[in-house]
């Protein structure tokens, strides 16, 4: 804050730890702030010394109230790592870590040391500690988290192609951010705060920015990694199926990558839940089975500072035997030492290659690639009259559209 001030500065740096000649309505700058309760002069302005709070009145911040003993609550942190010219381009790279909220401070010495520690989350809202119970009705999962951002503060980001819809779902002595993280887990998506933003995000379509590739033949001594696998209740497929109020079937099936038809091993994942479309239900049927899946090929890295490896973002394995293949980040933790900058990252297999997933519609059982070069062969003829086929048969004409938008793109 700018400040003015009147009265004698304390352990004035010009007196060599005596107290300076007093002033009256001298203006400046706090560079210091003392927040230990019970100091008698806890605020330092410019190179004068240290005032009472009494002495100081604030011009462009609130006035010197005694807030200042709790300086720390709900303190703001943006936090930035920069790597300067890492490969001698004259290029720097920069690693934005967000916004976070004052959580814990702590004090230890000798050598005196001052530990902060701050949350994503903001520590002056009820989203992550209060707990609450009420009732949801008519609510998409999208609105449910908009409402509940905008109660807390925050904003919103809705990045996943499946909005469920729930005519009634009870939040029951939970807080705002665990009931979200239980909603978004049954949905398949994943939730993050960033910036005081919620995001909720598709952990499938989130792979499409793989961001590294790891080649256990060009790996280099400074890597490590650790690959784990378990195989109890695991699926090779899932159909979401749902029958709409004119008694139609909407139904879609999504299988692993590799799915053999003739295994005798096969499980299927079998869910009934409301779905508007056949594209909206395959969707659900990959997240779906991709949750189920989630323990049965995990990994994790310990490679030099890599600030483009963020949560959310995928990666590749090869070389790996059955390990290989596509993975999202979990989690990533950047570490800045004296000796050494590493991050580390957990990492869980998704599926890679959908494929072979079905959209099963009233009249047709195509998958969406199927249907995608038909379409640039010119067999669903164009515009208005292809959206009008690809419907009456039974399947999402966005769905496929997108498609051949992604093959013509290459």
């Amino acid at each position: 804050d700018t400040v003015t001030v009147t009265g004698i500065p304390h352990e004035s740096s010009y007196g060599e730890g005596k107290n300076g000649v007093a002033v009256s309505n001298y203006e400046g700058t706090i560079t210091y702030l003392n927040l230990r309760n019970n100091v008698p002069y806890p605020i330092c302005v410019g190179n004068l010394g240290w005032f009472a709070e009494s002495d100081v009145i604030s011009l462009s911040g609130s006035a010197s109230d005694g807030s200042y003993d709790n300086a720390c609550k709900g303190m703001k942190i943006q936090a930035v790592i920069v790597r300067e010219n890492w490969r001698g381009d004259g290029k720097d790279e920069v690693l934005d870590c967000g916004q976070f909220e004052l959580d814990d401070v702590s004090a230890s010495g000798p050598p005196n040391v001052i530990t902060l520690k701050a949350s994503s989350l903001p520590y002056t809202s009820t989203v992550r500690q209060t707990k609450k119970s009420r009732s949801w009705e008519n609510y998409t999962l999208s609105g449910i988290t908009t409402q509940i951002a905008a109660q807390n503060g925050m904003a919103c980001m809705f990045l996943t192609a499946v909005d469920p819809f729930y005519s009634r779902v009870e939040q029951y002595k939970i807080s705002d951010i665990a009931f979200l993280q239980k909603l978004c887990e049954e949905a398949g998506c994943s939730l993050k705060c960033t910036n005081n933003i919620l995001v909720a995000f598709d952990k499938v379509m989130s792979v499409t920015n793989t961001v590294n590739t790891f080649d256990r033949n060009k790996l280099p001594s400074s890597t490590k990694y650790k690959l784990n696998t378990g195989k109890s209740d695991t699926y090779s497929s899932c159909r979401v199926s749902y029958v709409n109020a004119d008694g139609k079937l909407i139904e879609a099936t999504a299988y692993i990558d590799g799915y053999d038809n003739d295994s005798k091993d096969n499980q299927r994942l079998e869910i009934s839940r409301k779905v508007d479309s056949v594209y909206e239900a395959l969707k659900l049927a990959e997240r779906l089975l991709e949750l189920y899946n989630r323990f049965e090929a995990t990994a994790s890295f310990n490679v030099p500072f890599t600030p483009d490896l963020l949560a959310g973002f995928g990666v590749k394995l090869i070389n790996f035997g059955y390990w290989t293949g596509s993975y999202i980040i979990k989690q990533a933790k950047h570490s800045i030492g004296n000796s050494a900058s590493t991050t580390q990252i957990t990492l869980r297999k998704i599926l890679s290659d959908m494929d072979g997933s079905e959209l099963i519609g009233a009249v047709g059982n195509k998958t969406v690639s199927q249907l995608a070069l038909e379409v640039i062969r010119g067999e669903w003829s164009a515009g208005d009259e292809r959206r009008r086929l690809l419907t009456e048969a039974g399947y999402d004409y966005i769905a496929v559209q997108s498609e051949v938008n992604r093959v013509l793109k290459g």
